[in-house]
């Protein structure tokens, strides 16, 4: 299996409307599972809400964090977002 291949079947199990959030669960874990045969392993949510924090926190703009999330864990644009949103409900550091 292709990284890239992977990551769009990952990415499609976001935007996926026609399952219930168990099957989609069920099947992200069926990927995930294939995948770590072969060497993949998936970007955890907890990592792309981090580095779009990060990014927040240098105050860049969140078409810019989109953008680099998305070339960075091979993601698409409203998963990108969905991680700016869940980034934003964390409280920045104090600088």
């Amino acid at each position: 299996m292709r990284a890239d291949v992977f990551n769009e079947l990952l990415a499609g199990l976001e935007d996926c409307e026609v399952a219930g959030p168990e099957a989609i669960a069920e099947f992200r874990r069926i990927v995930e599972s294939v995948g770590a045969k072969h060497g993949l392993v998936a970007p955890l949510q907890e990592q792309r809400t981090e580095f779009a924090r990060q990014l927040l926190d240098q105050r860049l703009p969140r078409v810019m964090v989109r953008d680099r999330l998305m070339a960075r864990f091979s993601i698409r644009e409203s998963q990108a977002y969905r991680d700016i949103h869940s980034a934003l409900q964390i409280v920045p550091k104090p600088s």
